[in-house]
């Protein structure tokens, strides 16, 4: 599946839009469109659409407010997956484009040119600000024969690498992290993970609830996860200092350790406006972890960096602390921060 983004740039009361008239051989002839295009190899989707923006139009993106994903399936064309945006905030000089006109139409007007049936769709959820989505596109020839809604997620953690690790399996979920402070007086560590997971849920459920966007949304799903690294009975969570990540690394060198990740999936229903779990999945995954003996240089080297400082036990195994990994036991992404596996079976369940 081919990658492209695509950006809609938003000028008081007016878009940015591309009529697709200059190229030959083009699916969009004729047709009007944001600004975009694809992904090359080793882009990021938000730095590829700030690429294809600067190229296309001149203009800077100062944000880019990521707003959903659309895949599109054809038995005509490749099958595509979108990334899109939304922008308010830009500067620079508009230039001619060599794949159209660029023209700043009213947004009462938008719907009135000649879209891509599947296009209006979207186009209309980002009218009426809706929460994030991931649309599914199915088209015969030129027609739109059936276009459907994926599950809306919400991840209760700021964590890059949970993000991620939902991403690879094409669940791209919306970030609102709990902002009640975690307590436990659990002393298992599996048990520890699994009651700051719920916690963590509930707060973020919270969070939810004050959300206006999402008052007409049927149907949430919501995950949290909390990781501890575990060395010799005793809970690491994440250093306050680099000194303590030292303390943490120098524990951990030449030994093997335990990582338990908990995890909290709730399904969601909306009943008036009010967003209640309707099925909640708790569980928890461990996974040993063994590591090479390491020089007081080493343990300074890496503890002295920024690596160290958002993580459990003070590392990142999908970092540069990989070269000390001398075994695993278990689910490798456990380590990373999510037990990937073990989610798919338990979302089979409740959702997929």
């Amino acid at each position: 599946m081919k990658e492209t983004t695509l950006c809609y740039i938003r000028k008081n009361d007016k878009v940015l839009m591309l009529h697709r008239i200059r190229k030959h051989d083009d699916e969009n002839e004729g047709k009007w469109i944001g600004v975009g295009g694809h992904i090359e190899p080793g882009e990021s989707p938000e730095v590829c659409v700030k690429r294809e923006v600067w190229e296309e139009t001149g203009f800077i993106l100062d944000k880019a407010d990521f707003r959903g994903v659309v895949d599109f399936f054809s038995d005509r064309y490749d099958s595509e997956r979108m990334y899109l945006f939304t922008s308010d905030a830009f500067s620079g000089e508009m230039h001619d484009c060599d794949e159209g006109v660029l023209e700043w139409v009213p947004v009462d007007e938008v719907m009135g040119l000649n879209l891509w049936e599947g296009d209006r769709i979207f186009l209309e959820y980002l009218k009426n600000d809706e929460p994030f989505f991931h649309l599914v596109l199915r088209y015969e020839g030129d027609a739109l024969v059936e276009h459907s809604l994926r599950p809306r997620f919400i991840l209760a953690s700021q964590s890059p690498r949970r993000k991620a690790l939902l991403q690879m399996m094409d669940i791209f979920p919306e970030v609102i992290p709990s902002r009640i402070e975690e307590r436990t007086t659990e002393t298992s560590p599996a048990d520890i993970v699994e009651d700051l997971s719920r916690q963590k849920a509930s707060g973020s459920l919270n969070e939810l609830n004050e959300r206006e966007d999402y008052r007409n949304v049927s149907d949430v799903f919501l995950l949290a996860a909390d990781t501890i690294v575990v060395n010799d009975g005793k809970v690491l969570g994440k250093p306050d200092s680099h000194e303590e990540a030292y303390e943490m690394i120098n524990g951990l060198q030449g030994k093997t350790h335990e990582v338990y990740t908990g995890v909290t999936i709730m399904r969601i229903e909306n009943a008036g406006g009010v967003f209640s779990p309707v099925q909640t999945e708790t569980f928890s995954e461990r996974t040993e972890v063994e590591v090479y003996p390491m020089t007081d240089a080493e343990i300074r080297e890496y503890t002295d960096s920024d690596e160290p400082m958002d993580k459990a036990g003070a590392y990142g195994i999908q970092g540069s602390f990989c070269r000390f990994v001398k075994s695993i036991k278990g689910d490798y992404n456990n380590v990373v921060g999510l037990p990937v596996s073990r989610v798919y079976q338990v979302l089979k369940k409740v959702v997929l």
